[in-house]
C-alpha cells in the first residue's frame, strides 16, 4: 500500500534528507511516501521525498524526488498531490516549483509557466481538479 504522511519529527526528517542526498533545513517541511504492508511503516520501501515551504510567501514545493533505484511517477504525483492540497487548505493561492522538481512532473501536476516560474492557482485547481487545464488543450 502506497502511504504518504508529513515528517514533523526533525531526525527523521534529517535521515530522510541525506537518503535523499537533500539538504536538511528546519524550516523546509517534508512529506514521505513509501510503499508497506500496514500503516505502521513497519519494513518500508521508500519511493519518494517532497520537500516544501510556506515562509516567507514562498509557496513553493523546493524538491520532488525518486528514491534511489526506483521511478515511480505516480506515488510521486500523488505525493505532490497532497502537498498541494495541504498549501490549499493552508489558503494559498499559487504554489510554485523550485529547481528540485523534475521539468517532466511539472506538466503531470497542471503547473505552467507564470512571470518565468512553473505556478499553479490552487483555487483554481480545486475548484474542479479533474478539468483543469481544459482551457488550454
Amino acid at each position: 500500500m502506497l502511504i504518504v504522511r508529513p515528517v514533523p519529527d526533525p531526525e527523521k526528517a534529517k535521515k530522510l534528507c541525506d537518503e535523499f542526498d537533500r539538504p536538511y533545513d528546519p524550516d523546509v517541511m517534508t512529506y514521505y511516501a513509501f510503499e508497506s504492508e500496514d500503516e505502521t511503516g513497519k519494513d518500508a520501501k521508500s519511493l519518494g521525498l517532497c520537500r516544501l515551504t510556506l515562509k516567507g510567501g514562498r509557496n513553493e514545493i523546493i524538491s520532488l524526488d525518486y528514491a534511489k533505484g526506483t521511478k515511480d511517477t505516480e506515488a510521486l504525483i500523488i505525493t505532490a498531490r497532497a502537498v498541494m492540497n495541504f498549501m490549499y487548505r493552508c489558503e494559498v493561492r499559487t504554489a510554485y516549483l523550485g529547481d528540485g522538481v523534475p521539468d517532466e512532473l511539472s506538466s503531470l501536476l497542471g503547473f505552467e509557466r507564470m512571470n518565468g516560474r512553473r505556478a499553479i492557482d490552487l483555487f483554481e485547481f480545486y475548484k474542479s481538479p479533474c478539468r483543469y487545464g481544459e482551457k488550454n488543450g
